[in-house]
């Protein structure tokens, strides 16, 4: 029988040893050693195995006492899986980093003399994609800007991606996202959008997005090799250049686009919300008032904002006194 606590680094003859003590219950190690035809020394190094492990324990007169196997096997396979998903992550930001060597490498070309044209971009696979994806959230920061023509394929939305994009935003981190029409004729993927704004997301739908893209910050951006398509491989733009141009577009498309369909609006709330920063209440106090969290009050008076098309809360106000939002029965927003 092949051993089963390899993975562990425990040797075969420490797990026959192992399952010895665990039949013979308390005793000492000369006759499991007697009872198995080793010799003491091969027996003592087995034993040192285990008790490295604790999985056994030896008291001062020799008597060797074993731990409940559930809990402590369970304790092995624990810090070992999260020694994977260290080295995971690890092996994420190194795959990650190839762009950025390969850009190094060829701008040294360049310094060199050389004649070869640089790309302005790196073509990834799909499957590089998630990982990127992963990687990126993590190491940029300020807003991300989605395009999105399909909730079905593309990065990100795997079942791990679409898990912990939430995540990224009850951190803090603002998202805006364009879905097309068609995207959102799906039923599974209407309740991911609506996971993702019940989370934070701002959000609006459009009959032609630009593409498949998605922006971080002023740093990155992950798009689709081919314009329009969803099924091609990736490419990632560290070009100042083209993320500007990117992030123009977006803007633009993000202003011509609607609100998504059904998406649920507390109006109540928000008129609370905007009478108490009209009586000069402070955000913290407002937070503590309505129950809510810090971000989620800044989160929502950033959409209230951007709704109302203000760029300060003084403008804020204005636009909302101009509407008869802080009165009762007023005008509702939209979106």
């Amino acid at each position: 029988m092949s051993p089963h606590l390899a993975v562990f680094q425990i040797s075969a003859d420490a797990e026959e040893l192992y399952r010895r003590i665990l039949r013979s219950g308390p005793t000492t190690l000369a006759p499991i050693a007697a009872e198995l035809g080793w010799s003491l020394i091969l027996a003592t190094e087995a034993l040192e195995s285990l008790i490295g492990n604790r999985l056994v324990r030896e008291t001062v007169d020799g008597l060797i006492l074993v731990e409940h196997p559930r809990p402590a096997l369970e304790r092995l396979l624990g810090d070992e899986e999260a020694r994977l998903d260290t080295r995971r992550r690890e092996l994420a930001d190194a795959r990650a980093a190839i762009a950025r060597f390969t850009a190094e490498h060829r701008a040294a070309g360049d310094s060199r003399g050389s004649t070869d044209s640089k790309p302005v971009w790196e073509i990834v696979s799909s499957q590089m994609a998630v990982v990127l994806v992963e990687h990126t959230l993590r190491s940029t920061t300020g807003l991300i800007r989605n395009s999105v023509l399909s909730l079905k394929v593309g990065p990100g939305l795997d079942e791990d991606g679409v898990r912990k994009r939430p995540g990224a935003l009850a951190g803090g981190r603002e998202q805006r996202a364009i879905y097309s029409m068609e995207a959102l004729e799906d039923p599974a993927g209407r309740r991911s959008v609506r996971a993702l704004a019940d989370a934070g997301e701002q959000q609006r739908v459009s009959a032609n997005p630009p593409s498949e893209f998605t922006i971080f910050g002023g740093d990155v951006v992950l798009a689709m090799a081919e314009w329009g398509s969803v099924e091609s491989d990736h490419v990632v733009i560290r070009s100042p250049m083209l993320i500007t141009a990117f992030t123009t577009m977006f803007d633009y498309a993000w202003d011509l686009a609607q609100p998504v369909p059904g998406a649920r609006r507390d109006i109540a709330q928000d008129r609370e919300l905007l009478v108490l920063l009209a009586s000069g209440v402070k955000d913290e106090a407002i937070a503590r008032y309505l129950g809510w969290g810090l971000r989620t009050v800044r989160r929502r008076v950033a959409r209230l904002m951007d709704d109302l098309g203000a760029e300060t809360r003084f403008q804020l106000g204005v636009a909302a006194q101009r509407r008869g939002l802080l009165e009762t029965g007023g005008t509702q927003l939209s979106g």
